[in-house]
């Protein structure tokens, strides 16, 4: 299947495992590997290999047997699409049994790596030591191994990771062995036996302290934090096993560990298989976020097990987890209609984001051709796509389509499919049911902004929020004389209070409310104090729509003290778009940048208008304007790394 984000070719040749020999340099935050690949040759008279590259300084290539060298290309970049970054290609020998075939790259990372943070002691809970993480979601692998990145491209793989002695490596792949390798390093093996797509490799680096959960679940964070991340997460294994009593299929993935981040990482959560990374602003202290966990989780299924085979179908893994995340919450609270709950507040994210974004990128299959994905990524493949999956449920019945959900993991579980793979399977499991005559398959799959049909959802458990609401907007408006208001949310879940604020904001859509109003909010509620960032952001968000210059220094203390880009986007573009902020959105943007993970700095840049000037540091190796071609390069890159690593 054509994919565009991807100069690699699998229909030729396929790499199959990847066998990864790491060294972590902290000093000049470089990683220095080796990478063998089994290759499986699909069309013999080819006889290339081609792979994704970005950022990387290619050292040699040779066969693995007998370490005779290869002739590769390393195609120049094209300058439009840099993020594509380079296609490695690789002349092939001739095997008698191809099925054997290995080959071995030699390599380093460079500064510009887009899949690597590497954080300074400052940027750290404990200030004493540096950090490395990795993110490869969703074409960022290629800059942290020559790789075929593309989701519907698996393997398998093994690692050696070798770092300083003070440090703790974890991976996205089940633990093998460690043992003390020189005065100042030490080594670790990993397998991960069940086959990948690129984007779920994973490393991180640093001081990390772990406490058990369960036999199979461990909490992994720094040591001043890793106690209130156990606390956090304890439940765990109860979502766990809750997740595998839904989808009818056991965890196949041996262990379920959660690494809790330093505050940059950019998302809530990535489902990198056997080890989760996760966020500190989930660390609300009542556990009240913890269902993030839940939908990384069900990942493990929804993703990481069954895969869109492009991210033009994006959605078959994040539409299908939101619902199977739903679902593992009714059931842990015993309540269905906590389905619903949970829901509206995905619908008023949905219609924020359908009309804040490109109206080609609120369909539920994307178009996104040689693009950035990163572009076209958003909360439409969540929401729409679990309304989607919402309408299927409620037209064939809920137990027979959880019945349809097991029946769709036990088919495409370790494969990937697309959207028409899907709706092929789903008509043939309800042949004969004359509802699926109703569903509009164009229409769903294609069509621009919110969904043709919205189910109905049961809006119970929201009533006190929005009832609070609309008491609020009488005090603001004036409509309603002397109201009667205490701190009733004291007593509420975070969940109620983000629905009431929520409410809010819908209901001030047109007209914001008055700074008075606001204050009198904060001195009953304490709002701006919450440690719930979830509060906080929405409360951030009613206050800068109202001009309140108070708000300020509160969102800015939010925005440059984590880089969650669920928090960190919304609350820029809001000050800049407003009158109070502008100007310091912009200033803020600029001095703290590199604090960011480089994706969210690309995405807070386009959002802000604002150039960022890529460092001059191996900028010249990537952007060569010339073929490189083979030994002439191998050698050369080789002698440059021998200069540069002498000089520091």
């Amino acid at each position: 299947m054509a994919d565009l984000s991807s100069y690699s070719k699998p229909e030729e040749a396929v790499v199959t495992h990847l066998d990864w020999k790491i060294s972590v340099n902290f000093e000049t935050e470089r990683l220095l590997a080796e990478a063998t690949y089994s290759v499986h040759v699909i069309q013999p008279h080819v006889r290339k290999l081609n792979l994704d590259t970005a950022h990387i300084n290619i050292l040699s290539v040779k066969t693995y047997d007998d370490g005779t060298p290869l002739s590769f290309t390393l195609y120049p970049i094209v300058d439009a699409k840099s993020y594509l970054g380079r296609r490695l290609e690789i002349d092939l020998p001739k095997c008698v049994n191809d099925d054997n075939l290995k080959i071995t790259i030699s390599y380093s990372t460079t500064k510009l790596c887009s899949a690597l943070q590497w954080l300074p002691p400052a940027q750290t809970a404990g200030k004493e030591y540096p950090y490395l993480f990795t993110q490869c979601q969703a074409i960022h692998a290629r800059s942290l191994v020559p790789c075929q990145d593309r989701c519907g491209v698996k393997m398998t793989y093994t690692a050696c990771v070798t770092v300083p002695q003070w440090a703790t490596c974890v991976m996205s792949a089940l633990l093998k062995n460690t043992e003390v390798t020189s005065e100042k390093t030490v080594s670790s093996t990993w397998d991960q036996p069940v086959p990948i797509s690129s984007y779920l490799l994973a490393l991180a680096v640093g001081q990390l302290s772990k406490r058990d959960i369960s036999k199979r679940c461990t909490v992994w964070s720094e040591p001043s934090v890793v106690e209130n991340a156990a606390y956090e997460f304890s439940e765990t294994e109860e979502f766990l096993s809750t997740a595998e009593a839904i989808a009818g299929k056991d965890y196949v993935w041996g262990r379920y560990d959660l690494l809790c981040l330093p505050p940059s990482f950019p998302y809530g959560g990535m489902e990198n298989p056997c080890l989760t990374f996760v966020t500190p602003t989930l660390l609300a202290g009542d556990r009240s976020l913890a269902d993030v966990v839940a939908h990384e989780i069900a990942h493990s299924w929804t993703g990481n097990l069954v895969t869109n085979a492009t991210w033009d179908h994006f959605w078959l893994n994040e539409g299908w987890t939101t619902w199977f995340q739903r679902k593992i919450m009714a059931r842990m609270k015993n309540n269905p209609k906590f389905l619903d709950f949970d829901a509206i507040q995905g619908r008023k994210a949905l219609a924020d984001t359908v009309e804040n974004i490109a109206p080609e990128n609120t369909c539920l299959v994307l178009s996104i051709g040689d693009g950035d994905p990163d572009d076209s990524y958003s909360k439409v493949s969540y929401e729409k796509g679990f309304t989607f999956l919402l309408y299927l449920e409620r037209l064939i019945g809920t137990s027979e389509f959880e019945m349809f959900f097991q029946a769709y993991i036990a088919r495409f579980a370790s494969t990937t499919l697309t959207s028409d793979d899907f709706k092929d399977f789903f008509l043939q499991h309800f042949a004969g049911n004359p509802r699926v005559n109703e569903i509009d398959w164009n229409s769903w799959f294609y069509a621009q902004g919110m969904p043709p049909v919205l189910p109905s959802l049961d809006q119970s458990m929201a009533e006190a929020s929005t009832n609070l609401a609309k008491t609020w907007i009488d005090v603001d408006r004036g409509t309603k004389k002397n109201p009667v208001l205490t701190n009733e949310i004291n007593a509420w879940s975070s969940g109620q209070i983000t629905c009431f604020l929520d409410a809010l904001q819908l209901k001030t859509a047109d007209k914001p409310l008055q700074i008075s109003t606001l204050k009198a909010m904060n001195r009953l509620y304490h709002l701006a104090e919450s440690r719930n960032s979830e509060i906080l952001f929405r409360f951030c968000q009613l206050a800068i729509a109202s001009d309140d210059e108070t708000i300020v220094p509160v969102a800015m203390r939010f925005i440059t003290s984590q880089g969650r880009m669920k928090y960190v986007r919304p609350l820029y573009l809001s000050l800049y778009k407003s009158k109070i902020g502008k100007d310091i959105a912009v200033e803020t943007f600029l001095k703290y940048k590199d604090t960011y993970h480089p994706i969210a700095t690309k995405m807070i840049a386009i959002d802000l208008k604002v150039a960022i000037k890529e460092s001059s540091s191996d900028s010249s190796s990537y952007k060569h304007p010339l073929l490189i071609t083979g030994m002439v390069i191998a050698v050369t890159s080789i002698a440059i790394a021998f200069v540069r690593s002498n000089r520091k």
